[in-house]
């Protein structure tokens, strides 16, 4: 289950039953282009540098700003 303060980046589907594990990669996708410091934190608390890396790799909903940002602050 997301915290209450990340409901506001999955507006478009019921964020209160979006279960991490099976949708870990839509979360990270999203949060990663879309969330703010607050969300990267938890992020980093609830996910590994793996399935960051996975996810900036695969994502076509990423952009390419955004993936590069990513790629140089989490050394992916």
């Amino acid at each position: 289950m997301l915290p209450k303060h990340l409901h506001k980046y999955f507006w478009d589907v019921e964020s209160r039953k979006l279960d991490i594990k099976k949708y870990k990669f839509y979360i990270i996708e999203r949060l990663l282009e879309m969330g703010d410091d607050e969300a990267v934190k938890w992020l980093n608390k609830n996910f590994q540098k793996s399935d960051f890396n996975e996810v900036l790799q695969k994502s076509r909903r990423i952009s390419d700003r955004s993936r590069n940002y990513w790629n140089l602050v989490l050394g992916c």
